[in-house]
């Protein structure tokens, strides 16, 4: 087990909101530059109907660089963009903003008709491998279908409300790899979500108020073994 310890705090500096936060390990060590785990912060501001925001986060195993997003969104057109990227945070002469690399690009388009139903456009790029991919979800009633597509890979995601607590979500791909997904609401804070991928895996993710527990088992021919626990605690100040 790693246990680790998160933080997170929120200010105002003028129209500008700031959040930020710290995750650090919780063990003995003699080496406390390592105690830090991934250190972020955000700054958000509204400007002419337009939302605004720029984070930095920076982690530890790394090394001297920060990764950078930057995010614009407009309600009335119904439209986001984001921009992903890394920068330097300490080169000879030069600022973080000289040697920020663009590395990922993509545009949110939504449209919604007289009867509720409601269609959004993805497409994405990126930059570093020269990749690039369209998600086109729909959704309508009790229904969710998503599409995902690229040159090489194209995948269809269903997704059914049984009723108000459960949703079932089968996908399927054209590699022929297919994963079911249960979700499960057992209270306003509580839920349990189930993820299954014949000859591949088993995720399961229980989540109760301030508690989250997940784990996820591999699964070798017939058998399941290995499996990875994941527990933690959010602790509000």
């Amino acid at each position: 087990l790693e246990p680790a310890l998160s933080w997170e705090g929120t200010s105002k500096y003028g129209e500008m909101n700031l959040d930020y936060g710290i995750d650090v390990a919780a063990q003995s060590t003699t080496d406390i530059s390592t105690i830090p785990r991934r250190i972020w912060g955000r700054a958000r501001q509204r400007i002419a109907n337009w939302d605004l925001a720029a984070r930095a986060d920076i982690d530890s195993q790394t090394g001297n660089a920060a990764r950078v997003i930057l995010d614009a969104g407009n309600d009335d057109l119904d439209l986001k963009i984001q921009l992903d990227g890394n920068a330097a945070l300490a080169t000879a002469g030069r600022t973080p903003a000289d040697t920020f690399a663009l590395s990922r690009i993509q545009l949110v388009k939504g449209l919604e008709n007289e009867e509720g139903s409601r269609l959004t456009v993805n497409p994405r790029y990126d930059m570093v491998n020269r990749e690039a991919d369209i998600v086109l979800a729909w959704k309508t009633g009790d229904i969710n279908v998503e599409i995902t597509a690229s040159a090489d890979t194209q995948k269809l995601k269903l997704s059914k409300r049984i009723d108000d607590d459960n949703w079932v979500s089968p996908t399927v791909d054209s590699k022929g790899d297919v994963t079911l997904e249960w979700d499960h609401r057992i209270d306003n804070d509580s839920s349990f979500t189930a993820k299954i991928k014949p000859q591949d895996s088993v995720d399961v993710k229980w989540k109760d108020k301030e508690w989250t527990a997940s784990v996820a088992m591999p699964i070798d021919g017939r058998e399941v073994s290995g499996a990875n626990v994941h527990i933690s605690r959010e602790v509000k100040f």
